[in-house]
Order: C-alpha cells, then sequence, then structure tokens
C-alpha cells in the first residue's frame, strides 16, 4: 500500500491556517488530476479525480468520508466508487516548538530533491505553524499489486505538491 508522510513548515498563525483548510473549496483544486467535488454532508463528499501514474490515466471518483474534524487533526477516509481502490490519511496542525520533526528523507527522495532542486524543510519563526500531511491509497483486485507499485512515487509527489500549494497560498494572502 503506498504510504506516504510529508510536512511542511507555514509563516502563518494556527488559526489562519485552520480557516484556510478547513473549507475543501480552498483548496481542493490544487489536488494534482482535481476536477471536482460534491459536499453531501458535513462528514462526506465525492471527489472526482484524473490520475496518471506511468502509462496509466484514470478518472476515479472517491467518497471521502471525514472521520476527525478539529483545529488540530482532520482525518479521513477514501473509497472509490467506480475502482478498487481505499485508503486514508490525516492533516495535522501544530505550531512549530510543538510540531514533531519531519520524518528523515530516504535515499531516493534525497536524489529527487537533487533533480528537482527542492530544498530541505526548515523551522520556521515563531508564530509559525507546520502541515503534516499522512497519506496511504491502496489498489485492490488482480491488478493491485502492479498498479499500487506505480502509484508510490505519485503519491509522494501529489502529497508534497499539495503542502506546498497550500503553504504559497496562504502566504500570499497575508502579504497582499
Amino acid at each position: 500500500m503506498p504510504e506516504v508522510r510529508c510536512a511542511r513548515t507555514v509563516d502563518r498563525p494556527l488559526p489562519q491556517i485552520w480557516g484556510f483548510v478547513q473549507d475543501f473549496d480552498n483548496w481542493a483544486p490544487m489536488l494534482r488530476g482535481y476536477m471536482k467535488h460534491e459536499v453531501e454532508s458535513d462528514t462526506d463528499s465525492i471527489w472526482t479525480l484524473k490520475g496518471e501514474a506511468g502509462a496509466l490515466s484514470r478518472t476515479v471518483n472517491l467518497r471521502v468520508h471525514i472521520t476527525e474534524y478539529g483545529e488540530e487533526r482532520v482525518s479521513f477516509e477514501l473509497t472509490g466508487l467506480d475502482e478498487a481502490v481505499n485508503g486514508g490519511g490525516s492533516f495535522d496542525f501544530r505550531p512549530v516548538g510543538e510540531a514533531p520533526l519531519p520524518p528523515p528523507r530516504t535515499w531516493w527522495q534525497k536524489i529527487m530533491d537533487w533533480f528537482t532542486g527542492r530544498k530541505p524543510a526548515l523551522p520556521g519563526p515563531p508564530g509559525s505553524a507546520q502541515i503534516t500531511f499522512d497519506f496511504k491509497i491502496e489498489a485492490q483486485g488482480p491488478m493491485g499489486p502492479m498498479v499500487n507499485a506505480m502509484l508510490a512515487p505519485w503519491t509522494e509527489q501529489v502529497a508534497e505538491e499539495l503542502l506546498e500549494s497550500i503553504a504559497t497560498k496562504l502566504e500570499a494572502q497575508e502579504a497582499a
């Protein structure tokens, strides 16, 4: 099952981050492959994403069910409506002094960082906060193992891009 954990420090106070993230409409379009989402209730929504992993390209409808919703953590479960896929994840929000350190980078991540020019995450100034995003997804069925192997690098890229987009948007709000 492809799993990823990534963290990003945002130079904004926690209430401002929560105010932005609590509304899907603010950040859902930043997700790679995003096509649309429809809110069904306070805890359930349907997301339509176009996923491209290697040679595969699929449009997938996912039911997103919020299992925990608070100013320090949002957890969710995913269930494929038209594909045999499930997963879940969470966003954790902590002031910089209270946030756990991000996990150490693997040798593969370090190589990809070098190729892409990405800099390591550094602690932010006082008053800033850290967003940690945990995400896992698993394709099932006879093709599941092959699809999961192709999803692993894609999952990490999507998670890191999403956090970077959220941070950039939040930091630009204050500057405007």
